[in-house]
């Protein structure tokens, strides 16, 4: 009976837990499953079974930053420490809940606290356990163990969104955070993969709106105890592997063994960063908050990960995505006030593209880079102040060598001149200046008129998709060219480009009538295939228009009308000619510029939509003018 044993300092219990018994803790010990009689200075408490674990986490964290800041050896006793009873917690939580030892997949708020008691107690007996006996690490190795599974057991509450607030209202999170510090790297990986898990937007948002809420909820905690800065910290300090010197590069397996593991939680560390920012919704603010450096160091990282001294790998691969990411969520202002203070954001992006001016990528992964690295640029060229930043650091003409390279890099840096050009007079002038017209209209007659058996080739190597937005953008700069230069005051440079067209017999001139013909075609096939019922549909329409393009049907057409507003005889016979012999009349110019101006967003503000809107309707009626005989008409 129960008097029988209650002096008893063990009572077996073979049968399992047999419900609480005072003075006793229900445990698996040194003589077997069964009840163990409590010490004399142990905590009977249980009124709240987390009150008391709240102040011993202070302590433990405290212990554990003395831990990891100093050598000097510390050693404690068990009397010395108020300890809370994790075992009478386990066992009370399983009494009050008897499914909750039963094999179930399902995860409810008792069994997610069992985790929570589990992986407190594990850490608070390793934290102890690691200041006591400092010099004998086999002396804290099992519990070392006990806290690597305590800690992939929680992973489990991944697949459960819903119960995220568990963590929050049990106080969980510094705890899990104070493990970043952990002097056993096994053991910082594990709690680097379960923020992973908990923050895969993928488990989120196959679930219901509570979830997204709660996983959101989780991540505002996190910043709230510094979890960002500390995941940042942990990954410049702890993981970060600097490039090796010469004399360093032949390592012994066991340091290649290392340093595949800094590269895993780097990896790991960028993903969870990648998955708070789609949690968010990838808002400007949440861009902000990651790339301000009083938050985080990830913009220092991130500039010099993608730098050309660090090997290509696929951390370096993930940085440059995150670079993209951060730079385009961003909105002008912080663009502005925060990575175009001063030349230290762009000049590094532009460093690391240099290189392959002259080298081609060397495969999927390192193309993946150059194209990351552009579109982060581009973003940037999205301002007025980065176009001019753009412009003083030499851009210009890094990307010019980048398009004569006829390499892989062609491709981003003619995208990068298409962003610098738009709505930049001075940018257009200054390209003129630098030779540019020799290189973007020997890339037009390549893309429009080269060798078919080297388009191919082309093709083949990088993909249709690259081709033609090499063609789109070849066609973009050229009508920023036009649009942009004030043919009043800057007469000669505008002359410059017309040139160019009538230059060896008008052999541009013919391309270009041949490129509208060819993105007319393309387009027309949506015009026939559907007919809109309403606005929306109109909409989508136009957007599948685009898609099949007719962004460069309209610049083409753009060209085409300031040539024909030049008045020149010559320049207007053969555009006529050239349209005629594919049966389209000029007319049909017209009304794809028509549909352009009617389709012009007001991102800019008002007055600049309606300044786009006036520019084009007066070329719409220079290439109609009912009082004169038409080229060819006589």
């Amino acid at each position: 009976g129960d008097e029988d044993g209650a002096n008893q300092a063990f009572i077996p219990a073979p049968g399992g837990f047999q419900g609480p018994r005072d003075g006793y803790i229900f445990q698996n010990g040194e003589k077997g499953v069964g009840y163990y009689k409590r010490g004399d200075d142990d905590d009977d408490d249980d009124d709240d079974e987390f009150a008391a674990e709240d102040e011993l986490k202070s302590k433990r964290r405290k212990t554990s930053h003395e831990t990891a800041t100093t050598t000097t050896t510390t050693t404690t006793t068990p009397s010395e420490t108020n300890k809370i009873d994790y075992d009478k917690m386990l066992a009370e939580i399983e009494h009050n809940n008897p499914d909750i030892t039963k094999e179930t997949t399902e995860l409810s708020v008792k069994s997610v606290k069992k985790l929570v008691v589990q992986f407190e107690r594990a850490l608070n007996e390793n934290t102890e356990k690691r200041v006591k006996f400092s010099t004998k690490p086999e002396k804290f190795l099992d519990s070392e163990v006990d806290l690597d599974n305590a800690i992939k057991n929680l992973q489990s509450l991944a697949s459960a969104p819903s119960l995220f607030h568990v963590l929050i209202d049990t106080k969980c999170v510094p705890s899990l955070l104070s493990v970043l510090a952990h002097e056993n790297e096994d053991i910082c990986v594990d709690i680097l993969e379960l923020f992973r898990e908990l923050f895969d937007p993928d488990a989120s948002n196959e679930g219901e709106e509570d979830e997204n809420r709660q996983a959101f909820q989780l991540l505002n905690c996190l910043r709230e105890n510094d979890g960002i800065k500390m995941l940042v910290d942990c990954l410049m300090d702890r993981f970060f592997s600097k490039p090796k010197k010469k004399n360093e590069e032949q390592q012994q397996e066991e340091d290649l063994a290392i340093e595949e593991t800094k590269r895993n939680a780097e990896e790991t560390i960028l993903q969870i960063v990648e998955n708070a920012i789609e949690i968010s919704g990838g808002t400007s603010e949440i861009c902000e908050y990651f790339l301000n450096e009083s938050n985080t160091r990830l913009k220092e990282y991130l500039l010099e990960r993608v730098g050309k001294k660090q090997n290509t790998d696929g951390v370096k691969v993930q940085a440059s995505e995150l670079l993209s990411i951060l730079t385009t969520g961003c909105d002008e202002t912080v663009k502005v006030s925060m990575l175009l203070a001063n030349d230290t954001f762009m000049d590094p992006i532009m460093m690391a593209i240099a290189p392959y001016k002259k080298k081609e990528p060397q495969d999927s992964e390192e193309r993946e880079i150059v194209e990351n690295l552009a579109d982060a640029l581009c973003a940037l060229l999205q301002t007025k102040e980065g176009r001019e930043t753009f412009f003083n650091l030499e851009g210009l003409e890094l990307m010019l060598m980048c398009v004569k390279s006829k390499l892989f890099v062609r491709g981003s840096a003619l995208k990068c001149l298409d962003f610098a050009l738009t709505e930049n007079e001075l940018g257009c002038l200054k390209f003129i200046d630098a030779f540019g017209l020799k290189t973007i209209f020997s890339t037009f007659v390549g893309c429009f008129g080269g060798d078919e058996k080297k388009m191919k080739k082309i093709r083949k190597k990088y993909g249709n998709d690259y081709v033609d937005a090499e063609c789109e953008r070849t066609l973009s700069i050229i009508a920023s060219l036009f649009q942009n230069i004030n043919v009043s005051t800057n007469t000669d440079k505008y002359n410059r480009v017309v040139s160019k067209f009538v230059e060896d017999s008008f052999v541009k001139l013919d391309l270009l009538v041949e490129s509208y013909v060819s993105y007319g075609k393309r387009v027309s096939k949506i015009e026939i295939n559907e007919n809109p019922q309403d606005s929306e549909e109109e909409q989508d329409i136009y957007l599948e228009k685009l898609d099949h393009g007719l962004s460069s049907l309209q610049n083409v057409a753009i060209i085409i009308a300031h040539l024909w507003a030049t008045l020149d005889d010559a320049i207007q016979k053969r555009i006529f000619v050239d349209l005629e012999n594919n049966e389209i009349d000029v007319s049909h110019a017209r009304d794809v510029l028509r549909d352009r101006a009617k389709n012009i967003g007001d991102g800019g503000g008002e007055q600049l939509q309606k300044d786009k809107v006036d520019q084009l309707l007066t070329l719409v009626y220079s290439l109609y003018m009912p009082d004169e005989v038409r080229p060819g008409d006589e």
